[in-house]
């Protein structure tokens, strides 16, 4: 299997929006949602962006606080985190907007946060991401799991500060074709693509797995182009164990 990103529709649009963020008007609003269900590709595609922009990532936990997430964000522009809140906040918008030694102001960095769910158990966690965007220009984007657009739009104030809604839907059967392209080693006929597409129901995590275990196979068996047949029945991806019962009949 090819280790590559391939640019599907849901990262495409995920690479627009971020340049629209980016390239936005002065008076347009520059914070951003993604969000998804798990094996649609939110990780990968996140890595992916976060390097072809120089971004700034930093990922939230369940025990994250302020004063953990400012110290984070220290971190991520190169600066020791402070003991005041209001100094860490005054230090990253200082290290976002000026340039070293009397340079140029830098362009704009965007800023992910992953697993911002974790965000909305405190809105004040929400509020200082706010004040440091507001007070850098840098664009936002939050990054979460299906329920994370919902409890924005619940915060009118801050539902309103969002400008680019980027939901990840899986693939698609021209996605997936083009990931069979592009990842794997082995060629694929039109009935399998449509087997591994139906059978993986678009999730990206699943087809990954699904087509390595194909290019496994076609190498095994010195197979050129594989076809459905070829394949038959046999499983592409397991998501959990199968249990059989016990020997006194109960499960």
């Amino acid at each position: 299997m090819k280790h590559v990103t391939v640019k599907t529709k849901d990262v495409s649009r995920f690479i627009q929006a971020t340049n629209d963020l980016l390239c936005r008007p002065e008076s347009t609003e520059g914070m951003g949602v993604l969000w998804g269900t798990p094996g649609t590709g939110k990780t990968t595609a996140l890595a992916y962006i976060v390097n072809v922009y120089d971004g700034i990532y930093i990922r939230a936990m369940t025990c994250s606080s302020i004063t953990s997430i400012l110290g984070d964000l220290c971190r991520a522009v190169g600066e020791e985190r402070k003991l005041r809140k209001t100094d860490m906040v005054e230090l990253i918008v200082t290290r976002l907007c000026k340039g070293d030694n009397g340079a140029p102001p830098p362009p704009p960095r965007p800023i992910f946060i992953d697993e911002a769910d974790y965000l909305f158990k405190n809105f004040e966690l929400v509020d200082i991401l706010r004040d440091i965007y507001d007070n850098s220009g840098c664009p936002v984007i939050m990054v979460g799991m299906e329920d994370i657009a919902r409890k924005i739009r619940e915060h009118g104030r801050f539902a309103r500060r969002i400008t680019q809604w980027i939901e990840f839907r899986g693939l698609d059967l021209e996605d997936t074709t083009q990931v069979a392209r592009e990842c794997c080693e082995a060629e694929l006929s039109e009935d399998l693509l449509n087997h591994l597409h139906r059978e993986t129901a678009g999730n990206i995590g699943r087809v990954i797995i699904g087509l390595s275990k194909i290019e496994a196979f076609a190498k095994m068996n010195r197979k050129g182009k594989l076809t459905a047949s070829d394949w038959k029945e046999k499983p592409l991806y397991f998501d959990q164990p199968t249990f059989g019962k016990h020997r006194n009949g109960k499960a």
